[in-house]
């Protein structure tokens, strides 16, 4: 074979390729996320990633655009944050002029369509950006490290030419330090220190973060600067084309410019040599501390040292835990993206491209840290105590607040409060960790919501009252007032808090936080004997047997569990009704409460299947037919065009439910379509179907829509909390290994079709080997499995940390 015939790099690694679309593809065995840039082939939506630690982050799409936090993500933006997908326009960017020719190039593509082909791959912690034009070769990395306030940006250039190349490095940020540059620009002082070589700014009026520098390094001396992103820009200029990389700078800092920050370096490059150049970006209110990351990272191995750190923390993350089945697009996600995108986006971040929030929601963190049992269930207990201390006296919540102010709201939204004592009777029951019961945490206190108030926006005061976590979950199980049905009231919202009006004036009952509270309350009675409380799980035992009572006397309407009653009694959910006449949630929850009937559970999720599930065009609805002329108004969900997000569209959160509900009834076959369904790997296999939901592939959505012309569109992706559901039902519900103390539980929910399957649980320093075999027959029952060759009875081991392989036949 010539050498002629061999395959290039980029030819090998396309090769590599799995699930390629057209737009982009896995590699790196699923850790990393290719996007191939070529002329004006680019994804249909920014295709970003979210990189952060707990304190600091940033976004960034394939293009290079995306924006800085610190501490906040919406409240302390240090570069402006976009939502707008047509333009994606960046507010960071480097540039490289070679200084003979005059020709300006970027490693990243900025929107530029004419400088040959980009690539991109999103990883875990890190993206690279890789291009070749002019005969340089750049490869970009960009990351955070895993304890600092910090971004970097570390550029490797290969001149591929026969002469000496003598370039001028820029890197340009525009300043926001606040939440709009629009109100903060005025405000902002830059400033340049020549002994540590650093640019830097800070806003002289705010409140929230006053002391706080944001600052600019480069690894080589610099040679030009300014604050003034007029002269950067040019007049006529634009972040693609900016005059400020063509010519030195002025070296202008101070106040009243548009401001922004640019540094510059010279650089000459040998024929065939590499040259690695580092830039930063961060925020602190300590000199020393900024004086020293300068240094620190201005030596490329500290560099190399840090991201490696970065890969470790996550490759240990997400290596928890690694199945392999015959569906690759299982495993892709199972064994990185799902979790991935919980912790870096949900619980750290708190930001995406299409919401930019900041703040944490009560319910949200909680939901999203139960996925981290296997992982790392320290980050549940943490969010249990975070709850804690966000409640109020008299036992509601704060909705949302955001840290470290702790503004926030209380409204009388009713399920809130009931994700307390539920996350934390899982937190327990997979670590047996009791002690958590007697940790002290102090209450808030503030205003108290008027008869007329939906909601009320204020910073509260630290109560000088602290009661234990057992106690905080008892405020919030009491606090749950009922309706002339027996039913819990919906009060604001429950889990929908589009449907705000349907109990507004307090009398309106829910159907679903009925069967929560069942759950709720069969998952805290034990605790109530462990902590020596029997009488009041004796009244607890009362009253869920009143509450089945009520549910199945009032809420079962034929074929299928009601939704909700308005205030008037008129009932949601039922055939009665002409929009809305079937409700995902009440089925699925029937399901994992445990509580129904059997026969009513099996007819429930039939109807579900009927009315709800759209194989055709992969969508599990939330409701149908969607709210648009009924009379009643249900609250703001009707507000949204028929068949987009809550209001009949797919809300991905609720679709998981659903196909959790459907292996723990053991309909096998459901249970892998409606998984399927959801996997955004599978919705986006080509082209065309990559065109129609327009989101990234390797990450889930929280919606998608119904309505023609955008049957298929992906809603907003990222920040959702059904990528941490996502994991717990494939792991946990359809391939079937929960943890309850130190024992592991096997009882998988895959039809035979799904094959054989194994999966690797890290248990300390053990490492279980677990094997599910001869799927042939249709039905599976997990009577008898062998571990390190003993037959053993059941479906239950028992885990030991003895640093030994153990391998589990099932």
């Amino acid at each position: 074979m010539n050498t002629a015939d061999a395959p290039s790099t980029q030819e090998k690694e396309i090769e590599d390729y799995e699930f390629f679309n057209g737009f982009g593809a896995f590699v790196c065995e699923g850790r990393e996320y290719e996007i191939l840039l070529e002329g004006n082939n680019r994804p249909p939506a920014p295709w970003i990633n979210v990189i952060s630690n707990k304190n600091f982050g940033f976004q960034i799409s394939e293009s290079g655009a995306g924006f800085t936090w610190n501490i906040n993500s919406r409240e302390n933006k240090l570069t402006p944050w976009s939502n707008d997908p047509v333009s994606d326009r960046a507010s960071e960017a480097i540039y490289i002029l070679d200084e003979i020719t005059g020709e300006v190039m970027t490693p990243m593509s900025l929107g530029r369509e004419d400088r040959g082909i980009y690539r991109v791959r999103h990883g875990f912690g890190y993206s690279r950006f890789l291009h070749e034009e002019a005969l340089v070769d750049q490869e970009l990395t960009v990351f955070t490290p895993l304890d600092e306030s910090l971004k970097l940006w570390n550029l490797k250039l290969t001149n591929r030419s026969d002469k000496v190349k003598y370039l001028s490095l820029t890197y340009y940020v525009e300043w926001v330090m606040g939440t709009q540059r629009e109100q903060t620009g005025p405000y902002i002082l830059t400033a340049y220190d020549n002994e540590h070589e650093c640019l830097y700014a800070k806003n002289i009026y705010t409140m929230n973060f006053q002391n706080s520098y944001s600052y600019l390094f480069c690894s080589e001396t610099i040679i030009g600067y300014t604050g003034d992103r007029q002269e950067f820009l040019g007049q006529r200029g634009s972040i693609q084309k900016p005059r400020g990389a063509e010519v030195k700078l002025s070296c202008n800092t101070g106040v009243c410019y548009d401001p922004c920050g640019a540094i510059q370096v010279s650089i000459a490059i040998q024929p065939q040599e590499i040259k690695t150049v580092q830039f930063g970006l961060g925020q602190s209110s300590d000199l020393n501390e900024i004086y020293k990351s300068g240094y620190k990272y201005r030596d490329a191995a500290a560099v190399d040292n840090e991201l490696d750190r970065v890969k470790a923390y996550w490759d240990r993350m997400l290596g928890t835990v690694k199945v392999k089945t015959k569906d690759r697009s299982v495993d892709i996600l199972v064994n990185g993206w799902l979790l991935y995108q919980t912790v870096s986006c949900r619980i750290q971040a708190r930001a995406g491209y299409y919401q930019c929030g900041g703040a944490y929601g009560y319910r949200d963190q909680l939901q999203d840290a139960l996925s981290l049992l296997f992982t790392d269930s320290s980050i549940l207990r943490r969010q249990i105590l975070i709850a804690c201390s966000r409640q109020f006296e008299e036992g509601d919540v704060q909705h949302w607040w955001h840290p470290p102010m702790g503004i926030g709201v209380r409204t009388r939204i009713s399920d809130d409060l009931l994700w307390l004592p539920y996350c934390t009777a899982a937190y327990i029951k997979c670590t047996g960790d009791y002690a958590i019961l007697k940790e002290q945490v102090p209450y808030i206190k503030g205003p108290v919501l008027k008869e007329d108030q939906q909601d009320i926006m204020f910073t509260p005061e630290i109560s000088g009252r602290s009661e234990c976590v057992y106690d905080h979950c008892k405020k919030t199980i009491d606090r749950t007032c009922f309706g002339e049905h027996g039913l819990p009231l919906m009060g604001g919202g429950d889990w929908n808090d589009g449907m705000n009006e349907v109990g507004m004036m307090g009398k309106g009952e829910s159907v679903w936080l009925a069967w929560f509270l069942y759950t709720v309350l069969g998952d805290f009675i034990p605790l109530c004997s462990q902590e020596g409380d029997e009488a009041y799980g004796r009244e607890l035992e009362r009253k869920r047997e009143t509450l089945l009572q009520s549910i199945e006397e009032h809420a079962w309407d034929g074929e299928w569990y009601l939704r909700a009653f308005y205030d008037d009694g008129t009932k949601l959910g039922s055939k009665e009704n002409d929009e809305c006449k079937i409700d995902s949630i009440s089925q699925s929850w029937s399901v994992i409460s445990k509580g129904a009937k059997k026969e009513r559970t099996k007819t429930a999720m039939q109807s579900a299947w009927r009315y709800l599930v759209r194989e055709e065009d992969a969508l599990s609805l939330l409701l149908a037919p969607p709210f648009d002329k009924t009379r009643k108004n249900p609250g703001y969900i009707k507000n949204y065009i028929p068949g987009i997000r809550e209001n009949g569209g797919q809300y991905t959160h609720a679709a998981v439910w659903l196909a959790i509900a459907s292996s723990m009834l053991h309909d096998y076959n459901m249970a892998q379509t409606l998984f399927t369904i959801l996997n955004p790997i599978y919705i986006t296999q080509n082209r065309k179907d990559a065109l129609r939901y327009e989101k990234e592939p390797y990450v889930m959505t929280a919606d998608i829509s119904l309505s023609p012309p955008y049957t298929g569109r992906g809603g907003w992706s990222w920040y959702t909390g059904s990528a941490g559901w996502m994991y717990q039902g494939l792991l946990s519900w359809f391939l079937g290994i929960r943890k309850e103390g130190n024992e592991l539980i096997i009882d998988p929910a895959t039809p035979a079709g799904f094959g054989d399957f194994s999966i690797e649980y890290k248990y300390g320093s053990s490492l279980y080997e677990i094997r599910v075999e001869s799927r042939s027959k249709g039905t599976l029952t997990t009577e008898t499995i062998t571990v390190d060759d003993r037959l053993i009875q059941g479906n239950r081991v028992l885990l030991v940390d003895d640093g030994e392989e153990h391998r589990i036949i099932v």
